[in-house]
């Protein structure tokens, strides 16, 4: 069984096969008492699928560098950290804002999402709406299933128009959109020409949830 090599500190000692893998075990569970996330729910949040998260907590896969620096970084966490078996994680879950926009859209609550984000006020302020934006997209990404079905930007548009009155530009969505993209939450394909609009941009996209 062949995991990476771990990082090279003077204060870790050489581990075996044997031992990184229970290492990798015991920071799974780890980081789900310290964040109080299940394993599927963790599987959603970081993009690594639940399979991998389950094989690797029982201690019997190895994965990828990035599939690890994938666990690691929604959490604020060092690779070093992560592999240091003399190492106490610590998670300031407080200051995880995604984290606990997470756990909100994910409570018992999500089916009445529509109370959790109330139509947008021309009174609010700037970073009022950009937040309540984001709110409502991190819903229907993790909540629904919105995204299963590939959408362009102008079609998102429209939905979450007539939804909840959450009026968000194209352009807007798609800077929002990236960072799913960038986290392999959602994917975009570029549309066939054949199936594009005259008023479509010259690299119009299809965004849907793997």
């Amino acid at each position: 069984m062949n995991y990476i090599e771990q990082p090279k500190t003077n204060r870790m000692r050489k581990l075996s096969d044997l031992d990184l893998a229970n290492l990798i075990s015991k920071r799974i569970f780890e980081i789900g008492d310290l964040t109080e996330l299940s394993l599927d729910s963790m599987a959603i949040f970081t993009g690594v699928s639940y399979s991998t998260l389950r094989s690797i907590s029982k201690a019997s896969l190895s994965i990828s560098l990035d599939s690890f620096a994938r666990i690691c970084s929604p959490f604020n966490i060092s690779l070093s950290d992560f592999f240091d078996p003399q190492k106490v994680l610590s998670i300031d879950c407080k200051k995880l804002e995604e984290l606990n926009l997470f756990k909100m859209a994910s409570s018992p609550l999500r089916n009445q999402k529509r109370d959790l984000v109330s139509p947008i006020s021309l009174t609010k302020g700037t970073n009022a709406i950009y937040k309540q934006e984001r709110d409502f997209l991190a819903q229907m990404i993790y909540t629904t299933e919105y995204f299963s079905t590939a959408r362009t930007l102008d079609q998102i548009t429209a939905d979450f128009g007539a939804m909840n009155q959450i009026l968000i530009s194209p352009e807007r969505l798609r800077i929002m959109l990236k960072k799913y993209v960038g986290q392999e939450i959602l994917e975009k394909k570029v549309i066939p020409k054949a199936e594009r609009k005259p008023t479509d941009p010259s690299r119009p996209y299809f965004y849907f949830k793997k």
